[in-house]
């Protein structure tokens, strides 16, 4: 079943925010290893990221801070509103479906998603997998936080490693972990998140 995101916004229900607001962190800290592998790519110029579904651009604040050139991706005019109002000098949000980034030039470094992938259909999903391995450059990686599937998918999505992988063919697995889940609610510790680390083959 598809997340209806925009409802998700104007209902103020957006549980892949609110994690990143408690665990902002433990996110910087690995935002910084991502930058000191990727920092010397492109000699003279920022690594690139992107940021997959970025909603009000709370990530990518982070990811500009840590040195990368930002571009956020969104389909929700409510979350990219907000995105825009708060941008720096080194953070572009531009709306668009993340199954379909044909005006992103190829080239990013680093790949971002948290929580995008998990409320999108199959036929969306395979979409998505193709887009984001022709933005990538040689050696990108991709961090992902998922939630798994769960009894609340219908309301939150969800998705396992073994679909996760399905879905970005072109890419290996390296890493993952069980998310922090301190400070989290009823519902979000039961969706059990996940941290899920690629690499491009």
């Amino acid at each position: 079943m598809e997340i209806n995101y925009g409802l998700s916004y104007r209902l103020g229900l957006h549980p892949w925010e609110h994690y990143a607001k408690i665990h902002g962190d433990s996110f910087e800290h690995q935002l910084r290893i991502e930058f000191e592998q990727h920092a010397g790519d492109s000699p003279g110029l920022l690594p690139r990221a992107i940021d997959l579904g970025c909603g009000s651009g709370i990530h990518g604040r982070r990811m500009a801070a840590a040195g990368f050139e930002v571009v956020g991706v969104e389909a929700q005019q409510l979350p990219l509103v907000r995105a825009r109002r708060q941008a720096g000098p080194h953070e572009t949000y531009v709306q668009a479906d993340v199954t379909d980034l044909s005006e992103l030039a190829a080239g990013f470094d680093f790949f971002l998603d948290s929580g995008c992938l998990q409320g999108l259909s199959d036929a969306a999903r395979t979409r998505y997998g193709q887009e984001v391995g022709r933005l990538a450059a040689p050696g990108a990686t991709f961090l992902s936080l998922q939630f798994d599937n769960s009894r609340f998918s219908s309301f939150i999505g969800g998705i396992s490693r073994e679909e996760l992988e399905d879905v970005l063919s072109q890419w290996a697995l390296i890493d993952d972990y069980p998310a922090d889940t301190r400070g989290l609610g009823w519902l979000q510790k039961r969706t059990r998140p996940h941290w899920y680390r690629f690499l491009y083959r």
